[in-house]
């Protein structure tokens, strides 16, 4: 699911522009620390994340009457797992927004997505008949500031909930995950909508729902994207059916690419390849030389790629597995949904050529490699916990940038807006990191749907601005080329100009100081946050 509703937007800033343009991450030189009581109170992130929790049962088959308690425990939690799958689904399908072709298209639509495999189960009992077994399940879910609002929320117990009928699949069906061919992916629970299943196929379940604790604003860790002197990234544009985007995007991106002075290793796009060398440019970061690399996939007819084609799909897919194992930055635009991944090739002509949830979690990732992935797609919130639960990761160095509603077709605009954030550079070309907030709202305004884009991992990311020089902090200055790198500021306070440097959050600054509101003083616009002495 992706809308293409052709967009007539414009890049207006880019990572290597002309050199008349004005760098996105220019810091002005007449910064004035702002008084908390001054500074505006409102800081948007387009998405909240929710807790859901109700009560629900399994049932064993009746061959387990008979069984030790030991074996009718172990088997009520294994179905209790499918349960919570079976849970996120219905919940996904009731949160998500429709496209008027879909067969649920009046089904809930509420712009949100429930996080299918982070789930907690609860005080599992079993019921007098040694078969019934109740519990108690906990899931995250995720849409826009006001989802509560647009709930059909009632108050019991003091608590917010919502009533909702989800699907009762057998426990042989729930068991049926084998990757393309899940027992969600067939009729009557694909496009669920219970008002037209007969009552023995659903039940009705209640939800309490209350906001989850946000996280805070951060940087990526760029000093480790950089250490071993070189940044690459591979950019896949997964098959389209609507107008071959994935030939068009990535035609556009070729050119981009050379606008913004990376050397294409063919002459032309249709010299391109899937082995071809990659795109290189340099930069200078943190005082040293870093090299560039991008690498470009897409399904390409009449070639090894060919995305209608077994072979073609299993090379495309064959590649991604490899970009996981070995690249700094993953970036996939394309096709996606709930519980869909990455479409790399033609779904309706070959089952090679994607790469699930499922696929993501088994994927041989580095352990102890930070990399960031970009999920341009519609509804790609689940596969930020599929990354992060992938064993080699465990829940560390990986970024991973999602969205919760429809993303824009139309063009490789966020793919570019992306690249150019990540890596955005002062008036002297050098990487100066600029928080993770400012790549989303440049996604979020982008297009006039509504994608809200998130990013997962960001609770261990940088909040002091990477190569920060913080020996310097407090010296008299006159310019915030005084004060060390790309990201040190010349900040006035009390009457004087003193070193300092951009920071997100509280606890970014060590001891003695704190990470305070700064603005130009001729504009009097607030543009970001540097650590303040106490």
């Amino acid at each position: 699911m992706r809308t293409s509703t052709l967009l007539a937007t414009c890049l207006t800033a880019s990572l290597f522009g002309c050199a008349d343009s004005v760098p996105e991450s220019e810091d002005p030189e007449d910064s004035v620390f702002v008084d908390d009581s001054k500074a505006d109170d409102f800081f948007s992130l387009s998405a909240q994340e929710y807790l859901l929790e109700g009560k629900s049962t399994v049932v064993l088959d009746a061959s387990f009457a008979t069984k030790t308690e030991a074996e009718r425990a172990a088997e009520a939690k294994r179905l209790v797992g499918l349960k919570q799958i079976a849970v996120a689904w219905f919940v996904t399908q009731y949160l998500v927004d429709k496209e008027e072709k879909d067969p649920n298209a009046k089904f809930g639509g509420f712009g949100g997505l429930a996080k299918g495999g982070a789930f907690e189960d609860l005080a599992i009992k079993e019921r007098a008949d040694k078969l019934t077994f109740d519990f108690t399940f906990r899931q995250i879910a995720a849409g826009g500031k006001n989802l509560m609002q647009r709930l059909p929320i009632r108050t019991s117990g003091g608590r917010a909930v919502f009533d909702l009928e989800i699907g009762r699949p057998t426990n042989d069906e729930m068991a049926q995950l084998e990757t393309n061919h899940e027992w969600y992916r067939s009729a009557p629970w694909d496009g669920w909508n219970p008002a037209v299943v007969e009552a023995a196929q659903k039940e009705s379940l209640t939800f309490s729902i209350a906001k989850e604790r946000p996280s805070g604003d951060a940087f990526f860790d760029i000093g480790r994207l950089v250490e071993d002197g070189k940044l690459d990234m591979d950019v896949y544009f997964g098959w389209d059916y609507h107008s071959d985007f994935h030939l068009k995007h990535s035609k556009q991106m070729f050119t981009w690419l050379k606008d913004q002075g990376f050397t294409a290793p063919a002459a032309s796009w249709d010299k391109l390849t899937h082995v071809s060398a990659p795109f290189t440019r340099s930069v200078t970061a943190n005082g040293k030389s870093i090299k560039l690399e991008v690498r470009m996939y897409f399904g390409k007819p009449g070639t090894v790629t060919d995305p209608d084609t077994d072979a073609g799909g299993k090379i495309l897919e064959d590649h991604a597995r490899e970009s996981l194992e070995k690249r700094d930055v993953i970036i996939y635009s394309g096709h996606s949904g709930p519980f869909y991944g990455f479409a790399l090739a033609n779904w309706k002509k070959t089952e090679e050529g994607d790469l699930d949830d499922a696929d993501i979690r088994l994927a041989n990732m580095p352990r102890d490699r930070y990399q960031v992935v970009l999920a341009e797609g519609c509804d790609t919130y689940q596969i930020g916990t599929a990354f992060k639960e992938n064993p080699n990761k465990a829940g560390k160095n990986v970024d991973v940038i999602t969205t919760m509603s429809f993303s824009d077709a139309s063009s490789p605009l966020a793919v570019q807006h992306f690249i150019s954030t990540l890596l955005a550079r002062d008036t002297q070309a050098r990487l100066r990191p600029v928080p993770v907030s400012t790549l989303l709202t440049r996604l979020d305004d982008a297009t006039f749907f509504n994608p809200m884009y998130g990013m997962h991992g960001i609770d261990d990311n940088p909040q002091l601005v990477p190569f920060a020089n913080v020996g310097g902090f407090g010296k008299a200055c006159s310019a915030n080329a005084d004060c060390g790198g790309p990201g040190n500021l010349c900040v006035s306070s009390g009457g004087a100009k003193k070193c300092t440097a951009a920071c997100t959050g509280a606890d970014a600054c060590g001891t003695g100081f704190t990470c305070k509101s700064v603005a130009s003083s001729s504009t009097n616009t607030i543009y970001g946050r540097a650590c303040a002495k106490l």
